[in-house]
């Protein structure tokens, strides 16, 4: 009769060593796959979350400026011995644009109609700068809107411009434009947190840009 050998000598420990490192490899190949995932996906919704906060703030930004200038009477109202004139300069007579400059624009409205552009409600005197952070509002920059934090985190493209102004033309206008030949703006900033993947570091960084063409 044929004998069935049965070999019950089990595994060798040079069998189970090389098992072993077999099974660490994967196990190491395999989290490193789902902790790139895991980030990639944070790192996403990161991005995400505070595009949406930045694109919110650039329509309250554009809704101000296409406004600027818009005056309930026809024409703008006298201003009010220094009330609506934050400079208390010679000026007569409410201002479109009050002050423009790469980094800041101060435009004045008459929304209501009641002959005065100072009002808080609606806001009718509106200044947005880029400055420093604040306790509250961090980040390198800010963007403020009439002192008050609109934007934190804030990096400025390459040019430096948070604003850039044009004439009917379309020409460039300058970092400090004829405040009556301005008929475009473009507003461009980039918003930056901390990327959460502690391995790779920086920043995470989406840029937003628009243009705002004036209404009259």
């Amino acid at each position: 009769m044929m004998r069935i050998v049965r070999n019950d000598r089990g595994a060798t420990l040079t069998e189970q060593l090389v098992a072993l490192l077999l099974g660490s490899v994967m196990i190491t190949g395999l989290y490193g796959f789902y902790r790139s995932e895991l980030f990639h996906h944070i790192s996403q919704e990161i991005k995400i979350a505070t595009l949406e906060d930045a694109r919110g703030a650039l329509e309250i930004m554009v809704w101000d400026l296409k406004n600027a200038g818009s005056w309930g009477t026809g024409s703008a109202p006298p201003e009010r011995g220094g009330v609506d004139d934050p400079d208390n300069d010679a000026d007569t007579v409410c201002n479109r644009f009050y002050a423009a400059t790469a980094t800041m624009i101060h435009v004045q409205m008459d929304l209501n109609g009641n002959g005065n552009c100072a009002d808080t409600d609606p806001r009718e005197s509106i200044r947005y700068e880029l400055t420093g952070p604040t306790s509250s509002c961090p980040g390198t920059n800010i963007i403020r809107r009439n002192g008050d934090c609109l934007v934190s985190n804030v990096a400025i493209p390459t040019a430096g411009k948070l604003f850039s102004y044009y004439d009917g033309a379309g020409a460039d206008l300058g970092n400090a434009p004829s405040l009556q030949a301005i008929k475009r703006i473009r507003i461009a900033f980039a918003v930056q947190v901390k990327n959460p993947d502690p391995k790779i570091g920086g920043n995470l960084t989406s840029t937003l840009s628009t243009g705002v063409e004036l209404r009259n």
